[in-house]
């Protein structure tokens, strides 16, 4: 590499690649930046390992790490695929998209790749077992009554005794709501970040970046040797300086993923000041595309930039992606999703045991708050924060 930046004759020999398009077009540069591997996470590589089991065209691989990297710590999708697919271009169609979500739903563990609890809940059952018909009617047709207890109403509705619904509702208590979680959890391992927000001497907060996770490449010298001296046969130095383009590449890629790993950090910096300093309540709604527009990049080129990425924040290390999340109507803006579920969460602790919060009456409270949000949404909220239903709340 020091050879690389010292001898200006090897441009001779090893020739520049185009200049990176930043308007999101594909070319040399950017294919290579997208081959360069981002850190690997837990259950993204069980997973991957269980896919190269398979036959797999190498044209559908793109789409399926695509929703790899969408799962959240969970084991569920966390973006609908119609958006997944829109980084690809029209690449792939949403049929294309159900297929390649089927793909990670057929891996173990089972329920990975649901995008809600009761789709996650059925994937865990297999169809050859003798319940899975009036299972898999519970939970295609009576999910909210299961979460509102009203056995009764489902028994009725699916022409089966109260037993037998008990009987269904305990089957469903032996399966695991977080599949994912179990292989996300590492207590001994150490997260470093990529980017560092504090404050200058000012009291100003900037980014900093890191190298910790930056892969340190270096070439031979000896097939520097055989360049520069031009020793060996033809078919020896075409193979060497074709070697060293492909390293000029790779090297290339990786200083501008850097940049645009900086540009992006920047970006949600300037975007999300408010959190650094309050935190999670003044965490704002933030898309990928927003960045991308900002940035005149590609939606896809973001996508890559964060994820597997770390943000050390005075609010704590943040995976990066998980600043961009949708957000709620508020009566001086918007609120972020991660902020109405910490209000749910205060809400909830709040309340008087004996007589707890129905949903309905939370979306109440956080409308009292300035936030709109149907009782749908709190209902969402609430299950992902892994809190019961006020029934199950309450204190006798």
């Amino acid at each position: 590499y020091e050879f690389l930046q010292r001898n200006t004759d090897i441009d001779e020999y090893v020739p520049r690649s185009a200049k990176v398009a930043q308007d999101g077009e594909p070319d040399a540069k950017q294919e290579a930046f997208n081959q360069v591997a981002a850190p690997d996470v837990q259950l993204v590589d069980h997973l991957r390992e269980q896919l190269r089991m398979q036959e797999i065209d190498d044209l559908d691989w793109p789409l399926i790490e695509a929703i790899l990297y969408s799962l959240d710590h969970r084991g569920y999708l966390e973006y609908p695929l119609d958006d997944i697919i829109k980084a690809f271009d029209g690449r792939y169609s949403l049929d294309e998209a159900e297929w390649a979500a089927g793909v990670v739903q057929s891996l173990e563990p089972r329920g990975v790749g649901a995008r809600d609890l009761s789709e996650c809940l059925l994937l865990q059952i297999g169809k050859d077992d003798p319940d899975y018909p009036e299972l898999k009617r519970l939970l295609s047709n009576h999910w909210e009554d299961v979460l509102k207890n009203r056995l009764p109403k489902i028994a009725k509705d699916m022409g089966i005794s109260l037993d037998e619904v008990k009987l269904l509702i305990d089957l469903l208590g032996t399966l695991n709501p977080h599949p994912g979680a179990l292989y996300n959890e590492s207590p001994t391992q150490m997260v470093t970040p990529d980017v560092i927000v504090e404050e200058d001497e000012n009291g100003k907060f900037v980014v900093r970046m890191t190298r910790e996770n930056v892969p340190r490449l270096t070439i031979s010298p000896s097939y520097l040797k055989m360049l520069e001296g031009r020793k060996g046969d033809k078919d020896t130095l075409n193979f060497v300086k074709g070697k060293l383009n492909n390293a000029r590449q790779l090297m290339d890629a990786i200083n501008q993923r850097q940049s645009t790993l900086e540009r992006v950090a920047n970006e949600i910096l300037k975007r999300q000041e408010e959190f650094m300093s309050r935190g999670v309540s003044a965490l704002k709604p933030m898309k990928m595309q927003d960045i991308a527009d900002e940035l005149g990049i590609h939606h896809s080129t973001v996508w890559r930039a964060v994820y597997g990425k770390y943000m050390q924040t005075p609010q704590g290390i943040k995976a990066m992606n998980t600043f961009f999340t949708g957000g709620l109507p508020k009566d001086d803006g918007e609120t972020s999703r991660e902020a109405v579920k910490l209000k749910v969460k205060e809400i909830v602790d709040g309340e008087t045991k004996k007589k707890p919060l129905s949903d309905m009456a939370i979306a109440k409270k956080l409308d009292e708050a300035g936030i709109k949000a149907s009782r749908r949404v709190v209902t969402k909220y609430r299950e992902e924060l892994g809190i019961p239903d006020s029934r199950v709340r309450r204190e006798h």
